[in-house]
């Protein structure tokens, strides 16, 4: 067998299972990513808790996520536009029975629509609570109305309505909105880091190991010719 013929071969073997150790690192990723996905979604469809009882020192803390409940009364105070294109999500505050102001995802309005007013006496939200957005510079449309935001930020609304702040938000069901003469809305729900560390673990490792397939390779196709050279 010639030194061509040797260098191919070995080569070819180390390529075919440098990529087959890339193949199996990505196979063990989407697993992992598989996993957080799943988790994020049984969370977000569990049974709801009461959100009031189960803050931490008026914090969220771990409820991100979850289904929550809360009781109180709509703010009749003004009312937020948000998006980057239509439909544009409503977003109001309810004043909850033991006196915070949670931000509620009301839902949504096409283009040119008017904002329907929240209704009036004692209300019940039921939703999965988010973390505030973060601030991004992102185009509004070209014809939104003044005043529109491109995220639900928090900050920014605890401006306009009284504390003390809920620091998440909920989203109403398609049903709620409807009720209050609103499109649907679908929130985003978070990678709550739900799939097994031991996966993303196994997929760096086959990454390590394919990386050092094709420099192995490399170093024995030239030792070969060297070798074949010297002799």
């Amino acid at each position: 067998m010639n030194t061509r013929v040797k260098q191919l071969v070995i080569g070819l073997l180390g390529c075919a299972l440098s990529f087959f150790m890339l193949f199996l690192g990505l196979w063990q990723m989407e697993v992992f990513q598989s996993q957080a996905d799943n988790s994020a979604a049984a969370r977000a469809s569990s049974p709801a808790v009461d959100l009031e009882e189960n803050l931490v020192n008026n914090k969220v803390g771990d409820l991100y996520g979850r289904q929550v409940s809360a009781k109180g009364t709509w703010l009749a105070g003004p009312q937020f536009l948000v998006g980057t294109e239509y439909p544009l999500q409503v977003v109001g505050a309810l004043r909850t029975e033991g006196g915070r102001t949670l931000t509620v995802v009301r839902g949504s309005i096409p283009k040119g629509a008017s904002i329907p007013k929240p209704p009036r006496g004692k209300a019940s939200v039921t939703g999965v609570i988010l973390p505030t957005q973060a601030k991004e510079s992102v185009p509004l449309p070209a014809d939104a109305p003044q005043g529109t935001l491109g995220s639900v930020r928090l900050e920014q609304l605890a401006q306009s309505w009284p504390a003390p702040m809920i620091d998440g938000f909920v989203t109403q069901s398609a049903e709620a909105s409807a009720a209050q003469s609103l499109g649907a809305t679908s929130p985003e729900i978070p990678d709550i880091g739900g799939g097994k560390t031991r996966n993303r673990g196994y997929a760096l490792q086959w990454w390590a190991f394919a990386g050092f397939g094709f420099v192995a390779t490399a170093v024995a196709v030239r030792s070969v010719g060297r070798s074949t050279t010297a002799g």
